[in-house]
């Protein structure tokens, strides 16, 4: 319901805001994001791994401003190891970013806004003694994850759009008893393309 929520309302934002926007945009877009977590375990460490985005994005500019709402399924993957063992998480989550575009020159933008992430499913592998064990780890985490986000890109007027975005958890989101601080962390490169165009 929380999820659904959200969705309505940042509908309503683009709804409300287009009606004024000098320019408006909807389309698709996706990439590639490697993706960590931010664990404080002095024993382990956990090494970014390569994942995937997609989703779609509608914007409304505003002169040299631009607010872009976007609706995003992307994976968050990593290795982890510490004393005798190893393996890897993998997670999917929903998210909801809410962008603030700022445009000094032409289509370079410069971009920063909250993002809303919800967890849909969780499994980590680990290998010990030369055992593997999978099992399901989505109530390990917080159903949700909140992050800022930040970044560049450039929208080309034919359509096409690229965007390079950095967001930082700042939320815990280790939902384990007794558990370590867990931050996620997700490095991504977007590629768009505007159907309003």
């Amino acid at each position: 319901m929380r999820k659904l929520n959200l969705i309505a309302i940042v509908g309503l934002v683009f709804i409300g805001t287009s009606a004024f926007a000098q320019e408006a945009a909807f389309g698709l877009k996706g990439g590639l994001n490697l993706s960590e977590i931010k664990i404080d375990d002095p024993e382990a460490s956990y090494n970014s791994k390569t994942g995937y985005h997609a989703g779609i994005f509608v914007r409304s500019k505003f002169n040299k401003v631009a607010i872009q709402p976007e609706l995003l399924l992307y994976t968050q993957r990593g290795d982890f190891s510490g004393p005798g063992y190893s393996g890897n998480e993998d997670f999917t989550y929903l998210t909801i970013p809410l962008m603030v575009k700022f445009y000094p020159v032409m289509g370079l933008n410069f971009q920063v806004g909250p993002q809303f992430g919800f967890l849909l499913d969780g499994e980590r592998t680990t290998n010990a003694l030369g055992t593997t064990i999978k099992r399901d780890i989505k109530d390990q985490y917080e159903s949700n994850d909140f992050a800022v986000s930040a970044g560049a890109g450039y929208d080309f007027p034919f359509g096409l759009s690229l965007d390079a975005r950095y967001n930082i958890g700042v939320k815990d989101i280790n939902n384990a008893a007794n558990g370590d601080e867990a931050k996620s962390r997700v490095f991504l490169i977007s590629i768009g393309w505007n159907f309003l165009n």
